[in-house]
């Protein structure tokens, strides 16, 4: 994963294109926890994922199902700064429980070639406001578990009403473009993008050691 190359880092986004089907949710094969700690600093997304999963006090102890929720169409960016995005997804989907993702459906023709095992879990929609965001959304509601914890990759506003069943952390691909709504009514907020610089910056020192 590369953060921009000679460009800006912003200029790498890319937009899809993309019609509607049914999701149900999926379990991932693999669910395990607490895996041992990468030797030094995170050089991945993947790797920043993994060291807070293990190290948050937020999941530390938390009983009940996990759900995540992962809206595509948000995680757009560049070739390079999107295979990190998704193969954080991938490693990120083994410590849930219930695993849906959601996007325009170029965005998932993208994506599910790399996603293993949660392909089938990924679900795509016609171009149209909020249509992977209610898809999301229904598979969410459908979820008979009092006791879950929801993580929401999206910055949308619309999965503040998700706080009203669950505790709702949000992971966030642009942490400027998070909806305030959304941010209010989360228990805690990670700015991916800023885990992308911080690995970025690890993986220079690294090659200058």
């Amino acid at each position: 994963m590369a953060l921009g190359g000679h460009s800006a880092e912003w200029d790498e986004y890319e937009w899809f294109p993309c019609s509607p089907a049914r999701l149900t949710l999926s379990r991932p094969r693999s669910s395990r926890v607490g895996t041992a700690p990468a030797a030094g600093p995170a050089r991945s997304l993947a790797e920043a994922l993994e060291a807070w999963l293990r190290e948050d006090p937020t999941w530390a102890d938390r009983r009940g199902e996990r759900l995540l929720l992962v809206d595509l169409d948000n995680l757009r960016a560049g070739r390079l700064r999107w295979q990190g995005r998704i193969a954080a997804m991938t490693g990120l989907a083994e410590h849930f429980d219930h695993v849906v993702l959601a996007g325009q459906h170029d965005a998932v023709r993208r994506a599910r070639p790399h996603l293993g095992d949660i392909a089938r879990a990924a679900q795509g929609v016609a171009d149209g406001s909020d249509l992977a965001d209610h898809v999301l959304l229904d598979a969410a509601m459908a979820l008979d578990a009092p006791d879950a914890h929801v993580v929401v990759v999206s910055n949308d506003g619309i999965f503040a009403q998700l706080a009203e069943r669950w505790p709702v952390t949000v992971l966030s691909p642009d942490f400027q473009a998070l909806s305030e709504r959304l941010r209010d009514a989360a228990v805690r907020t990670v700015d991916l993008a800023a885990l992308e610089r911080t690995a970025a910056t690890a993986r220079r020192r690294a090659r200058r050691s």
